[in-house]
């Protein structure tokens, strides 16, 4: 009898936990394909946003390249960011330099 009830609460155990794990797989699959980032310019600066991260789990920054009237380039990038916020970077040496490529990073914490 002892053992009956003991392979019972194990068996409801299971089943609670495949209950508990199951919605949170799904929810990151969600996640993952809702996130949206949109990348502009104003001048010499260019800027990132992005929706749908994790909070405190992904975050993103913008990536520029510049280019001078040599043809020299440098990449730099804005600050790291979090869901929904904007990252910029501004090219060094403008009216001389501009934004060749536009583009961010992401990535899991």
């Amino acid at each position: 009898m002892h053992k009956a009830k003991i392979a019972t609460l194990i068996g409801f155990g299971m089943a609670a936990a495949s209950l508990i794990t199951a919605p949170s797989a799904a929810a990151a699959t969600t996640a993952a394909t809702d996130i949206k980032c949109t990348t502009w310019q104003d001048g010499p600066t260019g800027y990132a946003r992005c929706t749908g991260l994790v909070p405190f789990i992904q975050r993103f920054r913008v990536k520029v390249t510049c280019i001078d009237s040599h043809g020299s380039q440098l990449v730099i990038t804005g600050a790291s960011k979090q869901n929904g916020q904007t990252s910029s970077a501004t090219c060094p040496g403008h009216p001389n330099t501009g934004i060749y490529k536009l583009g961010y990073e992401q990535w899991m914490i």
